[in-house]
C-alpha cells in the first residue's frame, strides 16, 4: 500500500519517486498534445493544475530521462506518443504561483527574479548566441536588464532554445493570473497588466519558435490584453468539454481511492461536503479535500481554510445589494441565474460588474453550473456546489457583522426570549455600525435588514428552521424562524419601508404587523404543529428603525380596537362587541388571542 499521500505536494517527479498515491490523470498529455497550438487551462484553486504541469514537464524535456516515471501509467500504452514526445521536445516552464505582493515595486521585482531564474535554469544556450544577445542575455541573469528586454524574455528564450536543439520548443506557464489578480487587489491593476500582457503576448503571438504552449490559471483575462491577436489560443473552463475529467476527482476515482485506504463513509454524506462541481459535464470532486480527508481520516473544511478566499471575501462585504441578496438566495439552498463572461475584466469587478462577480465565483469554485439557461446566450443555473462552500458563506456574513463586535447570538436570542425592547435597541444599534458594509438605497432597501437577519440566524440553525421569502399563507413573509422544539416559540418577521402618506415610521411597523395577522403568515409555522409565535415588523427609512411586536400588546391596535379590547377584558358578549365597534367576529377573535 502507497501509505503516503501528496499533501502539499506539486512536483511530479517527486511524488512518482517517492511512492505516493497518484491518481493517474496522465493521458491529459495526450489530450494536450491532438489539440489547440496554445491552450488555456482555468481551474479553481488546488484542482490539480501545478502538478499537471509538472508531469508535462517531465514528460517532455528533452534535457532530461524520465521514462521510469510514466511506465505504470496510462500514458504509456500510447506508444506511438512515446516514441514521438517522450523527453523530445526543449521545455519552457514558469510558474507564477508564488508571485504575490501588496505592492507595485515587489512585484516588479519578484517577476524579474522569476525570469532572471528561467534564464539561468537555460544558461547553457549562450554557446549559440551572438554578442549582442550574449549581453542581453547575462543582463537578465543579472536582473539588469530593461523592461522591454525582460517583455520579450520568453518569446527569445524559445529562439535561443530552437536554434540549440533544432526543435520548436514547449512553454508551460503555470498560474499566469496570481500576479493580475495581486495587483487587482492591491490597487497597481493598471501598472501592472502592460508588462504581463507584453511578456505573454511576445512569447504567443506569431512566435515561430513555438511547438505548443499550455497555460493554467483561475480565470480567462483575455480582454486585458494579454491573449490580444493570439489568433490560435483554445480555451478549455468549467464551461466546456474540453480536459473535463482531467482535474479534480470523479466519483469513480473517489471511490477507488476511499477503498484503497479502507475508508467506509457514506456515499451521500461525500458528496454533501465534496462534490457538487460540474466541470464540461462530468461530475467532480474536490481533490484537496478528499485527500485530507483521507490523512486525516475525518470530514472537515480542508479547501476552505486554506488562502485564497480573500478577494471573494471583499466582494461579498463590499457588494451591492442585489449581490447580497443573491447570496442570501444561494443560502437559503435556492439558485440565481446570469450571464457568464469567459472574458472577464478584473476591471469591472471595482464597479461591482454582476456578470464579472458571478463569473469569478463561478471560476474559483466558490459556485456550481447546472445548466445554461439560455443556450448560445451564456446564461447559466448557478448554486452552491457543496456544504463545504457553503460553510465559507456563512461564516463571511458573520464574520462582516462580528467586525463590529456586536453580539449577534444575543440580538436574536432576545427575541425569542420576549424581551422586545432589548432586542430593538441592539438592533438599531446593529443598524448603525454594519451600514457601512450594505447599500440601501435604491428601490429595495428590504434587503439590507433582510440580510442583517440572515447573518443573525446562521448561529440558530441548529435550533431552527430557517425560511426566507417563502409561500405562507396568502402572502409571503419576509424571514420566518421554525423552532425544532416544539415546546419553543415560532418567529416571523416583516420588514417595511417606510412611505410619507403613512405620516411615521411606527405607522409603518404597526401596517407591517398589521400584514402578518392579515395574510396568515404564521400558517406554515403553526403546520409544524407549534401555535405560540412571536410576530415581529421592522420599518426603516434609511438609518431609521422602528420595531413593533405582538409582544407589544397594545401597538398594533387602532383606537376602536383598543375599546373593543376593553370590553372583551370586561367579559362583554362578543356579537355585541363586532356590532357595536363595526369590527368582524373574526378579527375580534383574533386580537382575544393575542391578550
Amino acid at each position: 500500500m502507497k501509505k503516503r499521500l501528496p499533501i502539499g505536494r506539486s512536483d511530479f517527479k517527486s511524488l512518482i519517486e517517492d511512492n505516493m498515491y497518484f491518481v493517474d490523470k496522465s493521458l491529459l498529455i495526450k489530450e494536450v498534445i491532438e489539440n489547440g497550438d496554445v491552450l488555456l487551462i482555468t481551474r479553481p484553486r488546488r484542482f490539480g493544475k501545478t502538478l499537471s504541469q509538472s508531469m508535462m514537464k517531465y514528460f517532455f524535456d528533452i534535457t532530461q530521462n524520465n521514462e521510469h516515471l510514466f511506465k505504470n501509467l496510462k500514458i504509456y500504452k500510447e506508444k506511438n506518443i512515446i516514441e514521438k514526445h517522450l523527453n523530445k521536445h526543449p521545455v519552457i516552464y514558469i510558474t507564477f504561483k508564488d508571485l504575490k505582493s501588496n505592492n507595485l515595486k515587489k512585484m516588479h521585482d519578484l517577476l524579474i527574479s522569476e525570469l532572471s531564474t528561467l534564464y539561468i535554469d537555460h544558461e547553457y544556450v549562450l554557446k549559440v548566441l551572438n554578442e549582442r544577445e550574449k549581453d542581453v542575455f547575462n543582463k537578465i541573469m543579472d536582473r539588469e536588464a530593461l523592461d522591454a528586454d525582460y517583455e520579450n524574455s520568453i518569446r527569445n528564450l524559445s529562439k535561443y532554445m530552437e536554434r540549440y536543439y533544432g526543435k520548436k520548443v514547449i512553454i508551460l506557464i503555470d498560474e499566469y493570473d496570481t500576479p493580475i489578480q495581486q495587483a487587482y487587489l492591491y490597487g497597481y491593476y493598471d501598472e501592472i497588466i502592460s508588462l504581463i500582457g507584453n511578456l505573454f503576448g511576445m512569447a504567443l503571438k506569431d512566435n515561430v519558435y513555438l511547438e505548443k504552449a499550455v497555460l493554467t490559471g483561475i480565470t480567462r483575462v483575455s480582454k486585458e490584453s494579454i491573449f490580444t491577436g493570439v489568433n490560435n489560443l483554445k480555451v478549455s473552463t468549467v464551461l466546456n468539454e474540453l480536459f473535463n475529467d482531467k482535474y479534480g476527482l470523479t466519483k469513480e476515482e473517489v471511490e477507488e481511492t476511499l477503498k484503497y485506504y479502507e475508508l467506509e463513509y457514506e456515499e451521500s454524506e461525500v458528496i454533501d461536503w465534496y462534490n457538487g462541481y460540474n466541470f464540461g459535464g462530468v461530475e467532480i470532486y474536490n481533490p484537496f479535500s478528499i485527500i485530507n480527508l483521507v490523512d486525516e481520516k475525518k470530514i472537515g473544511p480542508y479547501w476552505m481554510n486554506t488562502s485564497g478566499n480573500y478577494l471573494i471575501r471583499k466582494l461579498i462585504k463590499e457588494g451591492t445589494v442585489n449581490i447580497k441578496d443573491s447570496i442570501e438566495k444561494l443560502l437559503n439552498g435556492e439558485k440565481v441565474e446570469s450571464k457568464i463572461n469567459e472574458t472577464m475584466v478584473y476591471g469591472d469587478l471595482h464597479i461591482n460588474s454582476n456578470e464579472s462577480i458571478w463569473t469569478l465565483f463561478l471560476f474559483s469554485g466558490y459556485l456550481k453550473w447546472i445548466k445554461e439557461t439560455k443556450e448560445g446566450y451564456r446564461r447559466y443555473t448557478l448554486a452552491i456546489p457543496n456544504k463545504e462552500v457553503r460553510m465559507f458563506y456563512e461564516d463571511t456574513v458573520l464574520l462582516m457583522l462580528e467586525e463590529e463586535n456586536i453580539q449577534l447570538d444575543n440580538i436574536l436570542i432576545n427575541l425569542i426570549n420576549g424581551h422586545i425592547e432589548e432586542f430593538k435597541e441592539d438592533f438599531q444599534k446593529l443598524t448603525m455600525n454594519t451600514l457601512s458594509y450594505f447599500d440601501v438605497s435604491g428601490e429595495e432597501p428590504e434587503r439590507f435588514y433582510h440580510g442583517l437577519i440572515l447573518g443573525m440566524s446562521v448561529g440558530l440553525k441548529e435550533k431552527y428552521i430557517i425560511k426566507s421569502n417563502r409561500e405562507t399563507g396568502l402572502g409571503r413573509a419576509d424571514v420566518i424562524l421554525i423552532p425544532k422544539d416544539k415546546t419553543d416559540k415560532g418567529i416571523i418577521i416583516e420588514f417595511k419601508k417606510f412611505y410619507k402618506n403613512e405620516k411615521t415610521l411606527l405607522n409603518s411597523a404597526k401596517n407591517g404587523l398589521k400584514q402578518i395577522n392579515e395574510k396568515k403568515y404564521e400558517e406554515e409555522i403553526k403546520n409544524y404543529g407549534i401555535n405560540d409565535i412571536i410576530k415581529v415588523s421592522i420599518a426603516f427609512d434609511k438609518k431609521e428603525v422602528e420595531i413593533v411586536s405582538n409582544l407589544n400588546k397594545d401597538v398594533e391596535l387602532t383606537e376602536i380596537e383598543k375599546v373593543a379590547k376593553n370590553m372583551i377584558e370586561k367579559g362583554l358578549d362578543i356579537n355585541m362587541i363586532s356590532e357595536l365597534t363595526g369590527i368582524s367576529i373574526e378579527k375580534l377573535k383574533n386580537m382575544y388571542d393575542h391578550l
